[in-house]
């Protein structure tokens, strides 16, 4: 008996480290996929050209139904009066108070 438990305790052993093993193995795998900071800093950067550059061919195209100028206006119009209203917004909520539901004749 005692026999069969140190055979059955050394396959259990092989069997958890091979598991370990593979786990590990996945890990590293997904850990060699991610970005780092540095890439995607680059990244974004590139795309921000390819943007800019898109948006200087719409400019000299002057194909559209509004002018280019009045539409980069009407957009950062637009921005400036989001952040002043969020702004506002938030200068008047000074805290938040929750009410639980009163049970009313054994009703939730």
């Amino acid at each position: 008996m005692e026999k069969i438990l140190e055979n059955l305790w050394v396959l259990f052993i092989a069997i958890g480290s091979w598991i370990a093993n593979r786990l590990t193995g996945k890990i590293d795998a997904l850990e060699k996929e991610k970005a780092d900071a540095s890439s995607t800093r680059e990244e974004q950067v590139a795309h921000s050209k390819l943007i800019h550059e898109l948006d200087r061919r719409v400019d000299t195209v002057k194909h559209t139904l509004v002018a280019r100028e009045e539409y980069k206006l009407d957009i950062s119009t637009l921005h400036s009066r989001v952040n002043e209203l969020e702004q506002r917004k938030a200068d008047k909520i000074k805290n938040i108070r929750t009410h639980s539901a009163k049970e009313k004749n054994g009703e939730s």
